[in-house]
């Protein structure tokens, strides 16, 4: 009976052994669907956070780039005044009483010219430069011998430009 028993308890042994290794073996399965399990989310949630990200980014500059817009529509606008101020500026009149208008006119265009400046406006540079289309619409040809060749040797008309964009051209003359 003892050698009986002792084949029992090794049989006992031997399936309690395989229990084991089959829930070892489960449990291993387990353990390795989660694994892959919490890689599909991290890679998903690394896919979804470079999208926001990327979202973020477009949204921002869509929103720089309608604030410039929206600015200049704007300042197209307000060009042909400010043309008109530089205009009732240059007027060459002696009277006393003109000369107080003129100078309340030339303060109150500076402090424009000093928002637009703020706002990111600058004034196209023309004469005497080198002329670029870009920047510059030639009206007029001249032949000046005291200018190079391609140089302006006249602005007719300002350009402005809104940070890195042209807002309107210089008009100038320039030499052949």
């Amino acid at each position: 009976m003892t050698k009986e028993k002792k084949n029992e308890e090794v049989v006992e042994e031997v399936e309690a052994t395989e229990e084991m290794v089959d829930e070892t073996q489960e449990l291993e399965e387990k353990v390795k669907k989660l694994e892959e399990d919490v890689n599909t989310w991290k890679t998903d949630y690394y896919k979804v956070f470079a999208d926001m990200e990327n979202l973020k980014r477009r949204l921002e500059k869509e929103h720089q780039n309608t604030m410039k817009f929206m600015m200049q529509s704007f300042i197209e606008e307000l060009l042909p005044v400010i043309d008109n101020f530089e205009r009732s500026l240059n007027v060459q009149e002696a009277s006393e009483e003109v000369q107080t208008f003129l100078k309340g006119y030339q303060m109150i265009f500076d402090q424009m010219m000093a928002i637009l400046q703020k706002n990111g406006v600058e004034v196209i540079e023309a004469q005497g430069k080198e002329f670029d289309p870009n920047f510059h619409q030639a009206v007029m040809t001249a032949q000046d011998e005291n200018y190079g060749s391609n140089i302006i040797v006249e602005e007719l008309q300002k350009g402005y430009m809104l940070k890195d964009r042209v807002v309107r051209a210089s008009l100038v003359k320039v030499n052949e």
